[in-house]
């Protein structure tokens, strides 16, 4: 059924989309790339907000905890920036008519604004003196921004 957007109509039509509709395994393999991507920045990003939470790794200083995921994170991002523009495609007209997917791409801009300006800072001088709860108010709220991007994700396909 066609929408009212004709952006998500014109996607709807590229023969790019036609083909990932068109045959069995290209919709899928999109979405387990997807997911997997997914599990690089959340499983990264779950590591550096348990340690803002003081739950793992209290030793090791906050900015080298940082640092050392980024490469992760960073690579998470890139097989999403790639499947996710493709999954959308394939699927406009449901992604167009979903408030879940809109609620998703909200969240998760906020998510990646709020990990790059606060959750690096407070990494970075959390071991400086920066007091504690402010690690722990970080970590908190990045976490469930997160799973708030994860829930929305889930969401479109189950409603």
């Amino acid at each position: 059924m066609p929408t009212d957007s004709p952006f998500a109509e014109w996607c709807w039509n590229l023969p790019l989309s036609s083909a990932i509709r068109g045959a069995p395994w290209p919709f899928p393999v999109l979405e387990i790339l997807h997911i997997a991507g997914l599990v690089l920045v959340f499983g990264t990003v779950f590591i550096v907000d348990l340690r803002l939470l003081g739950r793992i790794l209290r030793d090791e200083p906050g900015w080298q905890v940082v640092d050392e995921l980024m490469l992760w994170a960073w690579l998470g991002f890139a097989v999403q920036i790639l499947t996710g523009p493709l999954l959308f495609i394939a699927n406009s007209r449901k992604f167009y008519e979903s408030g879940f997917f809109r609620t998703k791409i909200v969240l998760l801009a906020l998510a990646i604004a709020f990990h790059f300006v606060i959750v690096r800072r407070v990494s970075a001088s959390v071991d400086a003196g920066v007091s504690p709860w402010r690690g722990r108010l970080a970590g908190g709220v990045s976490l469930a921004l997160w799973a708030a991007v994860i829930v929305s994700g889930l969401s479109i396909e189950l409603f």
